[in-house]
């Protein structure tokens, strides 16, 4: 065996952009990165709107925006728990898109409530922060139960182990989603006439605001809940992944059976005579 040559330094943003183009070359991580920013991006524009949401839709105030959010984060910690157990019971995309559901249900809850001209403590609002929370919950955990196998798909198809890559990566491009989401939010609430320090919005600004905190976040979920349709890495298949592996480090090359042949193709996105760095990219098989 021999080890995996080590690649010189090279900096910051080359480095993070080396790595991207490297890493979603695996469509198992491709799909996954699609979900994870579904997930948290959805998050961010609800977070950018909700507290003008409570302020001027419900006749709330910021201390009451402050407290409902707290008890949202609240929900969010016993949402993980239940996230553990669904993700062990029906794999990570199917408990993706129940998240995904009792988020937007959140939203709509609210959105429905603000046109129907509920006050500010019904137990309306409550219930639409407590469905928010649990997916919220839910959608911050589930994509990181299925992060550390990126790298074990990466490495039949390339015979490297690159671990740091993928977290690199998706530090990258959720700081940069992020800010661009935040941005967005608010130039798309300045252009419909939204005036954070006003007193009253007129109903243009109003529409808007809703159309930001329900509309972006529902979308978001939703195309992150599509692309989970499409995900397949759960606990079943990575035990057909490792032990393609290490069939493939016996010198293989051939599959072990067709049913292991379709799994590590799904997952990878290449066909099998390319994996094992036989396609684009060298094979050390050492670890």
């Amino acid at each position: 065996m021999h080890a995996a040559p080590v690649a010189a330094p090279r900096p910051g943003v080359v480095r993070a952009l080396t790595d991207l183009r490297d890493t979603l070359r695996v469509r198992a991580f491709r799909l996954h990165l699609g979900m994870y920013l579904g997930g948290y991006v959805s998050q961010d524009i609800f977070n950018a709107t909700f507290t003008f949401f409570v302020i001027f839709a419900l006749g709330g105030s910021t201390a009451g925006a402050s407290g409902l959010l707290g008890s949202m984060y609240v929900v969010q910690l016993f949402a993980v728990a239940l996230a553990i157990r669904l993700v062990l019971a029906m794999g990570p995309a199917r408990a993706y898109r129940l998240a995904a559901a009792a988020f937007a249900l959140g939203v709509i809850v609210l959105l429905g409530g603000w046109r129907a001209g509920i006050a500010m403590g019904s137990a309306w609002v409550w219930i639409g922060v407590g469905a928010a929370g649990l997916g919220r919950g839910m959608l911050n955990y589930i994509p990181w139960a299925s992060y550390n196998y990126m790298a074990d798909v990466d490495e039949i198809m390339t015979g490297r182990r690159r671990d740091g890559s993928f977290a690199g990566v998706m530090t990258f491009v959720r700081k940069a989603t992020q800010a661009v989401a935040v941005a967005g939010a608010g130039l798309a609430l300045e252009a419909g006439g939204f005036r954070a320090t006003a007193s009253s919005q007129h109903g243009t600004a109003m529409l808007v605001l809703a159309l930001i905190l329900g509309l972006g976040t529902i979308l978001l979920l939703a195309a992150g809940a599509l692309i989970s349709r499409r995900f397949r890495l759960d606990v079943r298949t990575h035990q057909v992944l490792m032990a393609e592996i290490e069939h493939l480090r016996t010198g293989a090359a051939t599959p072990s059976s067709p049913a292991a042949r379709a799994i590590v193709e799904d997952l990878s996105g290449c066909d099998y005579a390319r994996l094992w760095g036989r396609g684009s990219a060298p094979a050390t098989q050492g670890r």
